[in-house]
């Protein structure tokens, strides 16, 4: 049971709008946008914060950030529902799946860029900084706008997770979860 209460339909008119948007034809607000939505103010800055449009990440590089951001911060919550949304347009094998919960940079799975966004993720979970020589590797596969978009991901979703674990909002049913430790071979 979240510890807010979510909002329930019939919903203010900007978030219902919000929604109409976001969720796909006919599917209820996710739980983590209904509690968000309780705060008009919490919304807005929720929903300018998010980086799912666009950007300049490929759909593949965006997703690595945030699987591997979310479940280095335990954010099962948010790591099932990208695993579902994403996923598959991503295309990223079960044991890729799976490197990103248990996995390392290193641990066989990754291409040497995709090696590199999972290492600078650690790094800033773990220290809240970069060695020159982690941002040099980071620079190799990565030009200034994506490096900084790497960040923000990392940042933006470090957060969501936090939302999620500060309020126990219920896991979406149907939602992917967290996989077995021994699932992260190639």
């Amino acid at each position: 049971m979240s510890r807010i209460e979510p909002l329930t339909e019939p919903y203010p008119e900007a978030f219902a709008s919000a929604m109409a948007s976001t969720m796909p034809p006919g599917a209820e607000p996710l739980v983590l946008f209904t509690t968000i939505g309780t705060s008009a103010r919490a919304w807005s800055k929720f929903a300018g914060g998010s980086l799912l449009g666009r950007g300049p990440l490929s759909l593949r590089l965006r997703e690595i950030a945030i699987l591997r951001t979310t479940a280095r911060s335990g954010g099962e919550y948010e790591w099932g529902v990208h695993v579902n949304a994403f996923g598959p347009k991503a295309a990223l094998t079960p044991a890729q799946f799976a490197s990103t919960v248990h996995g390392r940079a290193d641990d066989g799975n990754w291409s040497d860029n995709e090696a590199a966004l999972i290492a600078t993720i650690d790094a800033l979970l773990d220290r809240k900084a970069l060695t020159d020589a982690e941002h040099a590797r980071l620079a190799t596969y990565f030009d200034a706008e994506q490096q900084l978009e790497v960040v923000q991901l990392i940042a933006f979703y470090h957060g969501v997770s936090l939302i999620c674990g500060a309020f126990a909002l219920p896991l979406e049913a149907g939602a992917a979860r967290f996989p077995a430790k021994d699932q992260t071979h190639a």
